[in-house]
C-alpha cells in the first residue's frame, strides 16, 4: 500500500518546490537496523557499516552524506561501492536487468566513537545537479567492551583520506601533506601525494617587472632561502656528501660573504656635497631607509596601498589572502593611523622615516619609525595614551629602560603582537618593534656606529635623485652595506633557521587540528609527540628552542616566537653553523659571485604622489647575467629618444625601443633574407614598436607570454618577434613600425621583404605567400602580403608612413596612421630618453573590456579557490563554524582568507561540499559576469587611465620610470 501511495504522490509533487520533495522524502525514508563491525582499544573506538543501497536508488555515481541524529560519534563518512556479485550469490528470481544483477550496490559508513550506546544516522545521497536527499536511516548499538579488528580502524582512516583528497584534490594545502606523511602511516596507509614539483626553476619575469626595475631589485636582494636556489651538479654532490657526514659545528667566522667590491663612490662624488634628509644621520649604514617629505605623505601612501592592496612596482596580481602587514606592524608599534593623528600629525612631526635591518615584514621583523619632532610633549602624550590602551586591553606589560643616559619605555605582550619600544633623544623620537634596534640607532646618534648619512653610496645616490626635488614625496634606499648584510652568512643562515622553525610550527598547528578533530579537545605538546601526531621523529627547533601551544591553540617557540610575528633576525643568536648550512651557503656565494663580477648594486627609489604617480628607480650599477642582458643586447647600452608618434587612439598596448646596430648585424636570419631575395636592408633604422589595438579577441595570451618575450628578446633571432607578431595579428588588430633611414628605398623593398618571409620552396597552395599592391592612399602605395597557412589565410598590410615602415593586420590601421601623419605636422610629440618603453592605455579598452573583465574574474576565482582546501578541512573535517574560519586561519597560517569578490566560505546544502557563495568550488566553478568593483584588484584596474614604464641603461646603472595616470575622482 505504501508503494502504491508513493507512486501516486510522485507525479503530484514534481511541480512543487525542492523543499517540499525533501520533506516528503524525510517522512518516507525507512529506518534500517544494522550490526556494526567495531575496533575498540581504550577510549578509542571505530566502527564500520556495510549496507546495501535501497532498490530505488538512482543509478550512476553519487555523493553520500551522513547526519548523526542521536548518539555520540564523530568523523563519520559514507562512500558508495559497486562490487561484482558472483553468479552463485545472485537471486535468479530477481527482476533486475542482467547488467544490474551482475553487481551489488552497497555503501560503507565509518566513524569514531568514545562511549558505547545507541546510534541513529541519516544517510543522504546526491547525484549530479541535485541537492542531498535522505536515502536511508540506520540504527545500531556500539559496545563499550574492547574489541580487536584493526581492519575497521584502517577502513575508517582510508575514508578520512578519501574525504581529504576530495576537499583538496590537488594536494596544495600543507594539511594534506601533513596528514599523508604523519598520520596515514599510523593507520597503515600509504601516503596519497601528488608528484613532487621541480626543486627549483628560475622563471622569467614579466615585462612589467623588467621595465619597472622590480625584477632587478629581486635579483639584487636574492631573498630566497638557502637550499632553494639553483645549484650546479658539483655543488649538489658536495651538499649531499655533507648531509651524510657527522654533524660537527663550524664557527660562523669561517664563512665569508660575496667578494664583490663596492663601486668607487668617493671618486664618483668628485667633491660634490649633496643635501641629505636630516634623519639619515640617525639611521645605521647597513639598514634600509624610507624617507617622507612629511607625515601626510606617509598617510597618503598608506591609503594608496590600502586602496590598491599591492606593490606598485609589480603588475596587478589577484590575491585572496591578506597578511595584513601594514595593520600588523602599526598595531605592534601602537602607531595606528588614527583620525586624531591625521588631524595634527604635521603640527607635531617635522620629518618621518622608516628603517630596518631586514625586509621580512610578512614573517616578522625589527621595524623602526623615526620622527623629527616639533612638539615633544604632545607626541609623548599621544604615545603614552596608545601604550596605556595596549596595557589595559591587549595584555602588554610596560617596562622602562635606559640607553646612553636617555630613558625609554617598552610595552610588550607575551605573543609579541604588541612590541613597541620608544626613546626620545633631543628632538628625534625612535619607536621600534625591537629594543636592539633602539640601541643601534642610539649608538649612531652618539657617533659610535656609522650613519647612512656618512655612506658614500647614499651620498652619491642623492646626487642622482637630489634632495627636496619637486617630484619627490618619498625616497627609498637600499644601501651597499644593507645588501651585503642581507646576503651575508649570518643573515642568510639565521633566516633559513627561522623559516625551518616556522615550518615546524605549521606542522604543530596541523597536528593540533587533527588531534582536536580526533579527541575533541585541545592537546598538549607531550600528547602530540607521544601520540605520533608529529611523525616518527620529534620536531626540533634548529636553534634548540622549546615548542608549546598557548591557550588560543597557537604553537609558539621559546626562541622564534610565532607565525607572523617571528623574532627579528638581528635578535637571534648565531655563533656556529652545521656543515650542511656551510655547504649551502658556499654554493650560494659561488652563484652570487658569478652574477656580480664587478660591483654591488645599491638601489634608490623616488616616488611622487598625487592623482598621478611617478616611481623612479636607480640601480647602481646593473648586475651581469640578469634578465636585463637580453634587453641591453637588443637596444644597446646607451639611451636614445622614445616617442609615441605611431600610437593611435585605439592602441591598448605599445612596446617601443631601440635596436642596436650590433644586434641587427648579428641577425643571421636577416642576412639570409637579404641573400635569398636580393633584399637590401641598409634602409633599416634603429627604432621599433609593437602595438596592439582594441578589438574582439579569439584567444588570450597566458600569464607567461610577456615573460617569454622578455626572456627571448636578447637572442640574435627574429623568431620571438615574428612569431609573437603573427600570433597577435591572428587575434587582435596589430601593427608594427620600424624607423627607416630612406623612405623611398623602404617602400620599394616591401614586396621583396614579404616574399622573403615566405617559405623558400613550396609546391603546394597550403603553404606560401603572395604579395600585391592595392589602391594608393594619400598618394602612397599600400602593399598586401597574403600568407597561406594551411587552413588559415593571414593578410598583412604595409606602407611607409613618414619615417616609419608600418606592417599591420588591418588596412584601416595603416590608413589611419597616414591620416594622422598628414594632419599632425603641428602636433606636439612628447619625447623621452630611454632604451625601451611599454605603455598600457587602459582608457582605450572598449571592445576588449568584456574580455579583460572576464579575465580578471577568472583570476579572482582562481585566487579565491586556493582558500577552499583549508576551508573545507576546517569546516567539514575539523568542524570549525563558518563565522570562526578567518580567525582560525589567521592563528594557524598568519593570513586572513577572503573572497576578493565578496563571497563567503560555507558548506553548501545542495552539494554538501565547502564552496564560495560567489565562485563555487573546483568541481562546480562559477563566477559573476561583472566583477565586484569594490574589490581591491578591480578598484585598482578601474582607476587607471594609463601606465607607462620606461627603462634606460646609463653610465650610473639601470634607470626606470613608471608613470601611473589615474582617472579623475
Amino acid at each position: 500500500m505504501k508503494r502504491i501511495t508513493l507512486l501516486l504522490i510522485i507525479p503530484i509533487v514534481v511541480g512543487f518546490s525542492l523543499a517540499a520533495v525533501a520533506a516528503i522524502g524525510v517522512a518516507t525514508v525507512p529506518t534500517k537496523p544494522v550490526i556494526p563491525e567495531v575496533h575498540r582499544s581504550g577510549d578509542d573506538g571505530y566502527f564500520r557499516l556495510q549496507v546495501p543501497l535501497p532498490k530505488d536508488t538512482p543509478a550512476g555515481p553519487m555523493g553520500l552524506g551522513v547526519t548523526v541524529e542521536s548518539g555520540d560519534c564523530w568523523l563519520v563518512a559514507a562512500q558508495a561501492q559497486y562490487e561484482n556479485k558472483p553468479p552463485a550469490d545472485r537471486d535468479d528470481d530477481a527482476e533486475d536487468s542482467p547488467a544490474e544483477s551482475a553487481t551489488e550496490r552497497t555503501f560503507t559508513v565509518t566513524g569514531r566513537y568514545d562511549h558505547g550506546g545507541p546510534i541513529r544516522l541519516t544517510i543522504t545521497a546526491r547525484t549530479a545537479g541535485e541537492s542531498h536527499r535522505p536515502l536511508v536511516k540506520l540504527s545500531f548499538q556500539l559496545p563499550d567492551a574492547p574489541q580487536e579488528n584493526p581492519e575497521v580502524r584502517r577502513a575508517w582512516a582510508q575514508q578520512q583520506q578519501i574525504s581529504l583528497a576530495l576537499a583538496d584534490p590537488h594536494g596544495e594545502d600543507s594539511f594534506s601533506h601533513y596528514w599523508n606523511l604523519a598520520i596515514a602511516p599510523r593507520y597503515g596507509l600509504p601516503p596519497n601525494l601528488n608528484e613532487a614539483t621541480a626543486r627549483f626553476r628560475r622563471e622569467p619575469p614579466d615585462l612589467y617587472s623588467v621595465f619597472t626595475g622590480a625584477a632587478a631589485i629581486q635579483e639584487s636582494l636574492q631573498l630566497e632561502l638557502l637550499g632553494t636556489g639553483p645549484e650546479s651538479p658539483a655543488q649538489r654532490n658536495a651538499i649531499l656528501k655533507t648531509e651524510a657526514a657527522p654533524e660537527a659545528e663550524l664557527p660562523l667566522s669561517s664563512l665569508s660573504g660575496p667578494t664583490i667590491k663596492s663601486h668607487p663612490f668617493q671618486d664618483m662624488l668628485q667633491g660634490r656635497n649633496p643635501q641629505l634628509p636630516p634623519l639619515a644621520a640617525a639611521i645605521p649604514q647597513d639598514h634600509y631607509a624610507v624617507f617622507f617629505a612629511d607625515i601626510n605623505k606617509e598617510i597618503e601612501l598608506a591609503d594608496l596601498l590600502d586602496e590598491w592592496g599591492g606593490n606598485l612596482l609589480h603588475q596587478v596580481e589577484t590575491s585572496a589572502r591578506d597578511f595584513q602587514v601594514r595593520r600588523k606592524v602599526s598595531s605592534q608599534l601602537c602607531l595606528e593611523n588614527s583620525q586624531l593623528t591625521r588631524w595634527f600629525g604635521d603640527r607635531v612631526v617635522a620629518d618621518m622615516a622608516f628603517t630596518g635591518s631586514d625586509p621580512f615584514l610578512k614573517e616578522g621583523t625589527a621595524f623602526t619609525v623615526l620622527f623629527s619632532l616639533k612638539d615633544r610633549d604632545r607626541f609623548r602624550k599621544q604615545l603614552d595614551k596608545h601604550y596605556a590602551e595596549a596595557v589595559a586591553k591587549r595584555g602588554a606589560v610596560r617596562s622602562p629602560f635606559a640607553i646612553g643616559g636617555h630613558r625609554g619605555v617598552a610595552v610588550v605582550s607575551p605573543d609579541r603582537r604588541v612590541s613597541s619600544c620608544a626613546l626620545i633623544v633631543g628632538n628625534t623620537a625612535i619607536v621600534s618593534t625591537s629594543k636592539k634596534e633602539i640601541e643601534k640607532i642610539a649608538a649612531v646618534l652618539a657617533g659610535r656606529l656609522p650613519s647612512l648619512a656618512q655612506a658614500e653610496d647614499f651620498r652619491y645616490m642623492r646626487t642622482i635623485f637630489p634632495q627636496n626635488a619637486k617630484d619627490e614625496d618619498i625616497f627609498i634606499y637600499l644601501s651597499d652595506a644593507h645588501i651585503r648584510n642581507l646576503v651575508g652568512p649570518r643573515s642568510k643562515i639565521v633566516e633559513a633557521r627561522r623559516m625551518r622553525c616556522s615550518g615546524n610550527m605549521a606542522l604543530i598547528a596541523n597536528a593540533r587540528l587533527w588531534f582536536k578533530a580526533e579527541k575533541r579537545r585541545e592537546p598538549t605538546m607531550k600528547e602530540l609527540v607521544d601520540g605520533g601526531y608529529l611523525g616518527e621523529h620529534p620536531t626540533i627547533c634548529p636553534d634548540h628552542g622549546d615548542y608549546d601551544i598557548d591557550g588560543h591553540g597557537e604553537p609558539h617557540c621559546s626562541l622564534h616566537n610565532r607565525q607572523g610575528v617571528l623574532t627579528p633576525v638581528d635578535e637571534l643568536p648565531l655563533v656556529s653553523v652545521t656543515p650542511l648550512e656551510a655547504a649551502r651557503y658556499k654554493a650560494f656565494v659561488e652563484n652570487y659571485n658569478r652574477y656580480w663580477t664587478r660591483f654591488f648594486d645599491p638601489i634608490g627609489i623616488r616616488v611622487k604622489m598625487g592623482k598621478d604617480i611617478r616611481i623612479q628607480t636607480c640601480i647602481l650599477p646593473l648586475i651581469e647575467n640578469s634578465w636585463y642582458d637580453g634587453l641591453a643586447a637588443f637596444s644597446g647600452r646607451s639611451p636614445g629618444t622614445l616617442t609615441e608618434s605611431m600610437v593611435l587612439p585605439r592602441t591598448i598596448l605599445s612596446l617601443r625601443g631601440h635596436m642596436s646596430t650590433e644586434w641587427l648585424n648579428g641577425l643571421t636570419p636577416l642576412h639570409e633574407l637579404s641573400k635569398r631575395g636580393n633584399l637590401p636592408t641598409g634602409w633599416l633604422g634603429d627604432e621599433i614598436s609593437l602595438n596592439l589595438c582594441d578589438g574582439q579577441v579569439l584567444f588570450s595570451a597566458g600569464h607567461n607570454a610577456l615573460g617569454l618575450m622578455g626572456q627571448e628578446m636578447g637572442r640574435s633571432s627574429l623568431e620571438p618577434l615574428v612569431i609573437g607578431y603573427l600570433g597577435s595579428a591572428l587575434n587582435l588588430p596589430t601593427y608594427m613600425s620600424v624607423k627607416v633611414t630612406d623612405s623611398q628605398k623602404a617602400a620599394r623593398a616591401i614586396p621583396q621583404l614579404f616574399r622573403a618571409l615566405g617559405p623558400r620552396h613550396s609546391r603546394s597552395d597550403d603553404l606560401g605567400v603572395e604579395t600585391y599592391s592595392i589602391e594608393d592612399h594619400r598618394g602612397k602605395p599600400l602593399y598586401v602580403a597574403a600568407f597561406n597557412l594551411w587552413v588559415i589565410k593571414l593578410r598583412l598590410y604595409s606602407a611607409v608612413v613618414d619615417d616609419r615602415l608600418v606592417i599591420a593586420s588591418r588596412r584601416d590601421i595603416v590608413t589611419e596612421l597616414m591620416d594622422a601623419g598628414a594632419k599632425g605636422s603641428a602636433k606636439k610629440v612628447v619625447k623621452q630618453e630611454g632604451n625601451m618603453e611599454m605603455s598600457v592605455y587602459r582608457s582605450a579598452f572598449k571592445q576588449l573590456e568584456e574580455t579583460v573583465s572576464l579575465g580578471w574574474q577568472e583570476d579572482l576565482r582562481h585566487a579565491c579557490q586556493k582558500n577552499l582546501p583549508l576551508a573545507s578541512i576546517l569546516l567539514k573535517t575539523i568542524g570549525v563554524p563558518a563565522e570562526g574560519l578567518e580567525s582560525t586561519v589567521t592563528g594557524l597560517r598568519g593570513y586572513q582568507p577572503y573572497c576578493p569578490s565578496g563571497g563567503r566560505y560555507m558548506i553548501d546544502d545542495m552539494s554538501g561540499s565547502v564552496t564560495c557563495t560567489v565562485h563555487g568550488n573546483v568541481w562546480q566553478p562559477k563566477q559573476p559576469a561583472a566583477g565586484n568593483r569594490s574589490s581591491k584588484t578591480l578598484s585598482l584596474v578601474n582607476s587607471l587611465e594609463r601606465v607607462n614604464a620606461r627603462l634606460a641603461f646609463t653610465p650610473e646603472g639601470l634607470m626606470t620610470t613608471v608613470d601611473i595616470r589615474r582617472k579623475g575622482k
